[in-house]
């Protein structure tokens, strides 16, 4: 007989008992008595250290603290270690087992989950792009990130008249072109899931440079931007990011959670920043299509790239290149080198 801890299932009362197996019955006597079929009681996963836990048909449970009861239970129960069991006490079996689920994982976040973002995102309503362009434009004017433009109304006439020409003909949404003055972004361009695409002063200035001058270089850079930004909307890519996020979020969650709140978003945060690089290349290659559709030079758009890179700071730039793996963005040196083979084959 051993010291046993039963719980009747009815209550959370702690019943201590002495077990005993034998005539094909557990026998409890004590606190409480009874008797279960052996054929009815259920033998749980024997853990190390840990008590032998027997679940009763009538949905009691007894923890059995002593080790050298679990042979006899074993034995009176007819129990056999699952094939789970047996290949975690196999060293050789368990590091098959491991590579496995490793590799299960590795396929499911770079393939998977990829797959399955992109069959969501085709479900998604398209009304969604407008209230998510809408509520991100606004949110980014209450912030005061972006301010009124202070170019001409000539400059901004003639950056909707580059966006007339590069946009498709029969666009996925309307488009419109929303110039700001943005000294936090710099220069840069945005697209909006609603069709807005916001340019800012800084990158108009830079492309001009020190001359002021809008001449049919700086239109064609800007013409690249501009187009690059239609390629993000055409293939909606705000929403694909979206669906991806909260695929990773909801997985890395459920691998990590246990660790912690930021162990578990980082390799959300990871796997996003690589899908961002696949999409920019992607609207980059859309913008070079529309480029040379329209007879328009690719080559000021990779010289835009290498302003912009040099214009960056004052770190080196195989320091910079190197970063670049923990950027959304891919480097803008090879960006601007796979634009000019681009521009090579097609001699412009």
């Amino acid at each position: 007989m051993s010291a046993t801890h039963y719980f009747d299932g009815r209550s959370a009362r702690l019943h201590v008992v002495e077990l005993s197996a034998g005539d094909g019955a557990i026998h409890l006597c004590g606190e409480a008595t009874r008797s279960y079929p052996a054929s009815s009681t259920r033998l749980a996963e024997p853990f190390r250290r840990a008590p032998a836990v027997l679940y009763f048909e009538d949905g009691g449970r007894a923890e059995v603290h002593d080790p050298a009861m679990r042979t006899v239970l074993a034995e009176a129960l007819g129990y056999r270690k699952s094939w789970v069991v047996r290949w975690q006490e196999h060293a050789a079996a368990a590091l098959l087992a491991l590579v496995l689920l490793v590799g299960l994982i590795a396929s499911g976040w770079h393939w998977g989950i990829p797959a399955v973002a992109d069959r969501l995102a085709s479900r998604v309503p398209r009304s969604a792009d407008q209230a998510l362009g809408r509520n991100a434009l606004d949110l980014l004017e209450r912030q005061g990130i972006l301010k009124p433009s202070r170019l001409s109304e000539d400059r901004i006439a003639a950056l909707s008249a580059i966006l007339q020409r590069v946009q498709p003909d029969a666009p996925r949404i309307p488009l419109r072109l929303r110039v700001y003055a943005a000294p936090e972004l710099g220069p840069n361009a945005l697209a909006f899931p609603d069709g807005t695409i916001v340019v800012t002063d800084e990158i108009v200035r830079a492309v001009m440079g020190s001359s002021n001058d809008f001449d049919a270089e700086a239109a064609a850079a800007l013409a690249g931007v501009l187009a690059h930004e239609v390629g993000h909307i055409e293939q909606r890519h705000s929403v694909h990011t979206l669906t991806r996020s909260s695929l990773t979020a909801a997985l890395s969650a459920t691998l990590f959670g246990d660790f912690s709140a930021v162990a578990a978003g980082l390799p959300a945060v990871v796997s996003n920043m690589e899908y961002s690089r696949a999409m920019e290349l992607a609207a980059d290659d859309y913008a070079v299509e529309a480029l040379h559709t329209r007879g328009i030079p690719v080559r000021p758009l990779a010289d835009l790239f290498d302003l912009l890179e040099a214009r960056a700071d004052k770190t080196p730039a195989f320091l910079r290149r190197a970063m670049s793996y923990a950027s959304s963005h891919p480097d803008a040196y090879a960006r601007s080198q796979r634009l000019r083979k681009s521009a090579t084959g097609q001699g412009k």
